[in-house]
């Protein structure tokens, strides 16, 4: 994917910073001054800099300019609900590579979850997420064989590859049931995250269902513990009864799972 102005100058100002040449308390070039030293539009400045201010590098002070943070984050949120949102707008140089794509027949849990027959196949796809060249995520996609006729290789290396699918497919996503638990470390965890045992892991399982009940998908993500943090916002309508929670479509479509989370 070809990189946009805003981001190679974003990339380059945090390179900066985390090298030192910009320190804690720093103060930044001014947006003028930034344009006239890389060649760039006062419109792809400020998108660098809002960037940089979304990721905690920097904070911007009218009347003072921008300032590098004392504390640089070492984790990136990632709301629960909205893993391809949250990607995009924080860490937009992610990269997702495909590393296996085939029929096989699940484990147990997954084949009851699908709702499957005893030894019928389902589609699994493994994806690991880079960013800035280190593996901070990796899944495993379980999908029927028969919601899987439109799925190609390049549509499951996308970030955003839930809601592409589901489109592909003349589908429509009802909920998402999430489970989040730290697991230990397995000898696939540490080959695939390129970590050691008793790394901390964190696992998170997304079923995904229509408005029938019926199960289109499960997602099984582990993310590295040093990494990521995640973030859940919870929505409440004010005419429902006392416990219940809105419904998130009234929200927004596209909050509605992880997977436009981490599909």
């Amino acid at each position: 994917m070809k990189e946009t102005a805003y981001l190679r100058l974003f990339n380059m100002l945090r390179s900066q910073i985390l090298d030192g040449s910009y320190g804690a308390g720093a103060k930044l070039p001014t947006e003028r001054q930034i344009c006239a030293e890389y060649g760039v539009s006062r419109i792809t400045c400020r998108h660098a800099f809002r960037l940089l201010q979304e990721q905690g590098f920097v904070e911007r002070y009218q009347g003072r300019g921008t300032i590098v943070r004392s504390n640089q984050p070492r984790k990136l949120p990632i709301l629960v609900n909205d893993y391809s949102e949250s990607i995009s707008k924080l860490a937009p140089s992610t990269d997702r590579k495909l590393v296996y794509w085939d029929r096989i027949v699940p484990p147990k849990d997954i084949t009851e979850i699908l709702g499957l027959f005893k030894m019928e196949p389902c589609c699994l796809a493994e994806r690991i997420d880079y960013l800035e060249g280190k593996p901070i995520a990796f899944d495993k996609a379980f999908i029927p064989v028969g919601l899987a006729s439109r799925i190609t290789a390049e549509m499951l290396a996308r970030v955003d590859f839930l809601p592409v699918w589901l489109e592909s497919e003349n589908l429509e996503m009802s909920h998402v049931q999430n489970s989040i638990e730290a697991v230990k470390t397995t000898q696939e965890i540490k080959k695939r995250l390129q970590v050691s045992s008793n790394y901390p892991i964190l696992k998170v399982t997304d079923i995904m269902y229509a408005s029938t009940g019926k199960v289109l998908s499960v997602f099984v993500t582990f993310y590295r513990g040093d990494s990521v943090r995640m973030i859940s916002t919870s929505y409440r309508n004010l005419d429902s009864s006392p416990g219940e929670t809105a419904n998130p479509r009234e929200y927004g479509k596209a909050r509605l799972a992880k997977r436009v989370l981490h599909g």
